[in-house]
């Protein structure tokens, strides 16, 4: 488990860093606040994932900017008050892809509906095929 502290630079003064925030919980498994656009984020991702996740949010892709935290520096990150993200860590690491719950859900039902379609299918072909030979 990496720690990152990203800061958001704002391009106009009156922009927002809200999107930032939210958006936070689906790029790490903790994250704090640290003050006006500035956060601690724990995650298994790298700096350029991070950064590739959040670039939408952007105009400029300087506008964030995500720096790996040293061990000394993340002794000082203890104290916090770290909130729970939705990333879930990826222990295994096998290589694999890992598809996002909703997906992975919405993947089963479909097959699901599918196998139950092959057992209608497979029922019908049987019940027509009895019929016929017990109508020779």
């Amino acid at each position: 488990m990496k720690t990152f502290l990203l800061h958001h630079t704002p391009k106009a003064a009156n922009q927002d860093t809200w999107t930032v925030t939210f958006s936070l919980p689906y790029i790490a498994t903790e994250y704090a606040p640290a003050g006006n656009g500035v956060w601690y984020v724990r995650t298994w991702l790298g700096a350029e994932q991070i950064k590739r996740r959040l670039a939408i949010l952007f105009d400029h892709p300087d506008e964030l900017n995500v720096h790996e935290l040293g061990r000394a520096d993340r002794a000082a990150t203890g104290r916090l008050n770290w909130l729970q993200g939705r990333l879930e860590d990826d222990d295994e690491q096998d290589g694999s892809w890992h598809m996002p719950r909703s997906v992975l859900s919405t993947l089963n039902s479909a097959l699901e509906l599918l196998a139950g379609a092959a057992a209608s299918a497979k029922d019908a072909v049987t019940a027509s095929s009895r019929g016929s030979s017990q109508s020779a």
